[in-house]
């Protein structure tokens, strides 16, 4: 299994890398932070994970931050 993640991971960086020459790096920023929100929510609706309000309130003021921030550069 070690093996297999560690071939993932480095798959993962070269797409990355790869798709920073294709997009601009606030498309790039947006979309992993669209990614990490997924994992997320995700890791709540298959796991079951109990969320705190503080952690639903960080999680929100980033999402919403991502948001601005990409309105505020069109």
């Amino acid at each position: 299994w070690m093996a297999a993640q560690s071939v993932f991971y480095h798959l993962y960086n070269q797409v990355s890398y790869m798709s920073l020459d294709e997009i601009s790096p606030l498309t790039f920023s947006i979309g992993n932070t669209m990614k990490r929100i997924s994992v997320i929510v995700s890791s709540i609706i298959i796991f079951q994970t109990p969320v705190q309000p503080v952690n639903a309130l960080g999680a929100a003021i980033a999402v919403l931050g991502t948001f601005l921030y990409s309105q505020a550069k069109q």
